[in-house]
């Protein structure tokens, strides 16, 4: 397999992942109080958004 195909594939898991803990997030009552799972959910969706870009980064730089 081909560095671009991995690359990409992890772009697609990447943002699957940040799409799903966005809509986990909005979906989430109670936004007057701080609970574990908004802190949980925001960690997930900031380390997946770190994937995506260092992969698109990657994709760019090695055209």
């Amino acid at each position: 397999m081909s560095t671009k195909n991995s690359h990409i594939r992890a772009m697609t898991i990447a943002f699957f992942i940040v799409a799903l803990s966005f809509f986990n997030f909005v979906g989430l009552s109670g936004s007057e109080c701080i609970r574990s799972i908004h802190i949980v959910t925001l960690l997930v969706c900031g380390a997946a958004i770190g994937i995506f870009l260092s992969n698109l980064f990657s994709v760019l730089r090695n055209k």
